[in-house]
C-alpha cells in the first residue's frame, strides 16, 4: 500500500477498540486515517480483547487504502501493554494521549522502536502523534513535537483541555478559537501537521461553519467522532471545482497584467491564497493518480 501522505490526511476517525460494528461504520465512512482508541473507548477489563481486534482491523484499513492508527494509553498506565498488543498489527501511527513533556515522547519512541526491531518491522515507520490535552502540554508543545523524529502530526484535544482551562463548550466554538491558532503556529514551526480538535456536537450547520473558520485560519485536518462529520471534512479541507477554476482565473489574470506591465485588480493577498489553494489541489491530484497507479 502507498501510504497517503501526511498532509493529505484530513480526517481521522475515532472509533472503540473492541466495537466492531463501529469500526465498520468507521471504514465505511470513507475518512483518511482510522483510529483504533484504547483509552477512553475502551474499557480497561476489554482492552486485552480489543489489542487482538486492533491487529485484525489494522489489515482491514490496509485492504481500503485507509492509515491505520491507534491511541494507546499512557505508558505509566496501560501504554506499554498496548503496545505490546497492537504492535504485531503493524499501525501507521501511535497516538499518545495527555503529552506534557518532551521525555513522554522520546519513551515512547525507544518503546516503539524496541518492538519494530523484534518484530522485524521497518526501523522507523512508525508514526507518532502527540495529543495535547491539558494547559501545560500546550505551552511546551514546540519541545514535545521537536522530540523524535517520529512525530509527524499532533492533535488538540477538545473536552479534556476545556476542563483544564475551565472553559464553557458551546457549538460555535468560541471558547477555543484562540488556544486553537496558538496550536498551529506551534505545529507549522515544529513541522508537523495540526489535527484540529473534534466537533462534539451533533450539528451539521454549526459543524459546517466550524470548518470554513478553521480553514480560514490554515487548518487542514480534523478529528472526527461520528461518521458523518467525514463527508463535510472532506467537503472543506478539499479544494472543490469550483474554487479550483476560480483560483486559476485569479492567477492567470494577475499574471497576465504583470507580463503586460499595467495594475492588476488582483490584490497580492488574493493571489497568493489562490496559488497556494492551486498548490494544494495538484498535491491532491498527484496522489490519487499515484494510488490508481500503484492498485491498478
Amino acid at each position: 500500500m502507498t501510504l497517503r501522505p501526511i498532509a493529505l490526511r484530513r480526517s481521522w476517525m475515532f472509533v472503540p477498540g473492541l466495537d466492531a460494528r463501529a469500526q465498520l461504520a468507521g471504514l465505511d465512512g470513507g475518512a483518511d486515517a482510522l483510529v483504533a482508541d484504547l483509552e477512553e473507548f475502551t474499557r480497561p477489563e476489554d482492552r486485552p480483547a480489543a489489542r487482538l481486534r486492533i491487529v485484525a482491523l489494522m489489515r482491514e484499513c490496509r485492504e481500503r487504502r485507509v492509515v491505520a492508527a491507534v491511541r494507546i494509553n499512557k505508558l505509566d498506565a496501560d501504554g506499554l501493554a498496548d503496545l505490546d498488543g497492537v504492535m504485531p498489527g503493524a499501525p501507521d501511527a501511535i497516538f499518545l494521549p495527555h503529552a506534557e513533556s518532551a521525555a513522554q515522547i522520546a519513551a515512547l519512541d525507544a518503546a516503539i522502536t524496541a518492538r519494530e526491531q523484534a518484530l522485524g518491522l521497518p526501523a522507523g515507520r512508525t508514526e507518532i502523534i502527540p495529543t495535547l490535552e491539558s494547559a501545560l502540554g500546550l505551552v511546551r508543545a514546540y519541545d514535545i513535537l521537536t522530540a523524535s523524529p517520529r512525530v509527524s502530526a499532533c492533535l488538540l484535544a477538545a473536552e479534556d483541555l476545556s476542563a483544564s482551562l475551565g472553559a464553557e463548550r458551546a457549538p460555535d466554538g468560541l471558547e477555543l478559537h484562540a488556544v486553537r491558532a496558538r496550536f498551529l503556529v506551534d505545529c507549522t514551526a515544529a513541522g508537523c501537521l495540526p489535527i484540529d480538535c473534534p466537533f462534539n456536537f451533533r450539528d451539521a450547520q454549526a459543524l459546517e461553519a466550524d470548518l470554513r473558520w478553521a480553514r480560514r485560519l490554515g487548518l487542514k485536518s480534523k478529528c472526527a467522532t461520528f461518521p458523518e462529520q467525514v463527508s463535510q471534512i472532506h467537503a472543506v479541507f478539499t479544494p472543490q471545482p469550483d474554487d479550483v477554476a476560480r483560483a486559476r482565473e485569479l492567477v492567470g489574470r494577475r499574471e497576465a497584467d504583470l507580463a503586460a506591465g499595467q495594475p492588476s485588480p488582483v490584490d497580492p493577498p488574493l493571489y497568493n491564497t489562490a496559488r497556494r489553494l492551486l498548490a494544494r489541489h495538484a498535491e491532491f491530484e498527484q496522489w490519487a493518480n499515484a494510488a490508481q497507479g500503484v492498485h491498478a
